[in-house]
C-alpha cells in the first residue's frame, strides 16, 4: 500500500503474494487483524535545522521526496517498519545470528534431504544495554518460497501443517511462516530438479521478525542438488 502523491491523501492498496494465497484459500482465511507501517522512502538525514526560513522548513526536503509505489515483492518493501517506543529511547533492538546465507541439500540419488540448516537468533536488549536475549514475544520466521525448502520452528509451532497446507509435501511456490519462542528454526530441502550445466542452484529468502521488539533480519537460503 502506498500514497499516490504528496498533495492528496489517496491510498493505492494491493494484495501481497501472501494476501492472495489467503484470499484464494477461502474459509475466512483472509481476515486482517493487524497492520504495519513503514517509512522506507524517508531519508531523515535531510532534516535541515539550519534552514534560513525557520522551523517550518526543516523538513521541506523530506516532505517533497518521491513516494514509493506499492509492490507485492516482500524483498523491496516494509524494510523499515514503524514501532512504538517509550519517549527517550535512543537505540533499537536488532536481531543477531541470522547470517547472510545458509545452504541445505537435496540428494537426487536417494531422493531424500541431505544436510539441514539450523538458525538460532537472539536480540539486542532494549534500551540498548549490552548483551543479547531472546525477544520476549518470540520470533516469526518466513520462507518466501516453500516449494524448495520448508521450516520447522522450535518452541511454539513446528509449522509442518498450517492453514490446511502440508508444507513438507507441497510443491506450490508459496510462503511459509512458523513461530519460535526461543529463536531457533530448522530448514530442510525439498525435491528439486538437477540444475542445468552452469546454472545456479535455486535460492529463496528467509525473514525473521521479533514479535515484541519488532526488529527484523533476512538471509538467503540456497538448496544444493547433490548426486552422491
Amino acid at each position: 500500500m502506498g500514497y499516490l502523491n504528496n498533495a492528496t491523501t489517496v491510498l493505492d492498496a494491493i494484495l501481497t503474494k501472501k494476501g492472495r494465497e489467503l484470499l484464494a484459500r477461502g474459509e475466512q482465511a483472509f481476515n486482517i487483524t493487524k497492520f504495519a507501517l513503514a517509512d522506507d522512502e524517508v531519508d531523515y538525514s535531510l532534516w535541515d535545522v539550519s534552514h534560513p526560513l525557520g522551523t517550518d522548513y526543516y523538513g521541506q526536503i523530506i516532505e517533497n521526496l518521491p513516494l514509493l509505489e506499492p509492490t507485492s515483492d516482500p524483498n523491496t518493501v516494509m524494510k523499515y517498519k514503524l514501532v512504538t517506543r517509550d519517549v527517550g529511547t535512543q537505540k533499537m533492538s536488532q536481531v543477531q545470528g541470522m547470517g547472510e546465507g545458509h545452504t541445505v541439500e537435496w540428494n537426487g540419488t536417494s531422493g531424500t534431504p541431505g544436510s539441514i540448516a539450523t538458525i538460532n537468533v537472539t536480540s539486542t536488549q532494549i534500551p540498548g544495554t549490552t548483551g543479547t536475549t531472546a525477544d520476549p514475544g518470540g520470533y516469526a520466521f518466513t520462507i518466501l518460497n516453500s516449494s524448495i525448502c520448508y521450516l520447522v520452528g522450535n518452541g511454539i509451532d513446528d509449522g509442518t501443517v498450517s492453514g490446511g497446507i502440508n508444507y513438507t509435501q507441497s510443491t506450490d511456490s508459496i510462503s511459509q511462516t512458523v513461530k519460535s519462542i526461543n529463536g531457533s528454526v530448522d530448514i530442510t530441502a525439498k525435491a528439486i530438479m538437477e540444475p542445468a550445466t552452469e546454472a545456479d542452484n535455486p535460492t529463496t529468502t528467509l525473514v525473521c521478525t521479533g514479535l515484541q521488539y519488532g526488529s527484523t533480519a533476512s538471509a538467503t537460503i540456497t538448496v544444493d542438488y547433490i548426486s552422491t
